[in-house]
């Protein structure tokens, strides 16, 4: 699980489509949200029927009490295409403004690992895709641990770089 964090006091919440609220405070700035996705996409889709048991939505505690964190994960046939068989991926990974760039990000994945440790011990790794023009987030997610596969697709939304974390 990478370097040594205090977690204490940090918690992962699994929400659901009913918890948009619990999240709004982590509104992104719109060069941001354009590769985070908006919470009406991201909610319309944990909001949609066949959502259930293969797309996760999860908000990121602090000791305090604060959402600092938000992302979803998804897997069996919401796993996308460029996604390696049994791998669990990670979508519209967000960290409230204002605590960006303090380890806030590294916690949320450390969290994570516990989670998916605990919870989907058998899953290989974890993967996601970056978009190419979103230089902030591929280096935040270098010192995450997760590593360039070099695959590359596009969905529309401009080149984007896939990478994985394989999990211990």
């Amino acid at each position: 699980m990478g370097e040594n964090l205090d977690l204490a006091g940090w918690r992962l919440e699994p929400i659901d489509g009913e918890d948009r609220a619990l999240v709004e405070v982590i509104a992104l700035p719109p060069e941001q949200e354009m590769f985070a996705g908006s919470l009406d996409e991201v909610f319309g889709r944990l909001n949609a029927p066949d959502s259930a048991g293969v797309e996760q939505g999860f908000a990121v505690i602090a000791p305090d009490g604060a959402v600092v964190g938000f992302f979803v994960l998804r897997d069996g046939l919401r796993r996308p295409p460029w996604a390696a068989p049994g791998a669990v991926t990670l979508h519209s990974f967000r960290v409230r403004p204002g605590l960006q760039g303090k380890g806030i990000g590294r916690r949320c994945i450390a969290l994570l690992e516990e989670w998916l440790a605990r919870e989907r011990p058998v899953q290989p790794q974890l993967m996601l895709a970056v978009n190419a023009r979103n230089e902030g987030a591929i280096a935040a997610y270098g010192r995450m641990g997760f590593v360039d596969t070099g695959v590359r697709h596009d969905e529309g939304y401009g080149p984007q770089y896939v990478f994985a974390k394989p999990l211990s």
